[in-house]
């Protein structure tokens, strides 16, 4: 597989890096968050295996694919340790307070967050943020994912979107406080930093 990208300014994509052992990435995870000039997928642990095929993963068979733009180079980067149990479509990665995060829909009953402190090391991984969807007051058991839009600066305060139900949420998991936002136009499907260039991963023909 090879990477195009494509520069403002730019009239056409061009070639940038071609990997012969180019990772799957997982469906949700096409759009990749930018950081540090990377841009940053999740993939399966092991090329040859076919968890691609499977409902379910755990944390330790994923890894994070990250294409250096600035160097034109590539690296996998780990994530937590853990054996922990999650569904292939509620899991994703996001850029809070200019770190990258991993968040995911755990047994379809909380909130996981987890930030990577010090990028591309493994054990700089933290969990900030592991809470009931009862205690969010949006339901026992829920079958999508909540996109985290901002993070407060000591790591307090969380605002969480529930795309299904346009509703957004404030928690202070300090003080276990649950607040409601006001949304202006009622929906945010996407936060995201702006970027000047786009990058698109494209199959190499066999």
């Amino acid at each position: 597989m090879e990477a195009k990208v494509h520069c403002m300014g730019d009239s056409s994509w061009r070639n940038t890096l071609a990997c012969h052992d180019f990772p799957i990435l997982l469906q949700r995870t096409i759009v990749g968050p930018f950081l540090n000039g990377s841009v940053n997928w999740l993939t399966y642990h092991n090329l040859n295996c076919h968890l691609y095929e499977r409902e379910n993963v755990t944390i330790n068979q994923l890894l994070i694919f990250s294409l250096d733009l600035r160097k034109e180079t590539c690296k996998y980067i780990l994530l937590p340790d853990s054996t922990t149990v999650v569904s292939q479509d509620l899991l994703k990665l996001a850029v809070l307070r200019g770190c990258l995060c991993f968040y995911y829909n755990h047994m379809r009953t909380h909130f996981v967050l987890w930030e990577m402190k010090e990028f591309g090391v493994q054990e700089s991984w933290t969990q900030l943020v592991n809470v009931s969807y009862v205690h969010l007051q949006i339901g026992e058991f829920l079958n999508w994912l909540l996109l985290p839009v901002c993070l407060s600066e000591n790591g307090d305060v969380v605002m969480l979107v529930c795309e299904e139900e346009d509703e957004a949420i404030m928690y202070n998991q300090k003080d276990g406080i649950v607040e409601p936002v006001e949304l202006s136009n009622n929906q945010i499907r996407y936060a995201d930093e702006h970027m000047q260039s786009l990058v698109l991963p494209c199959p190499r023909p066999h």
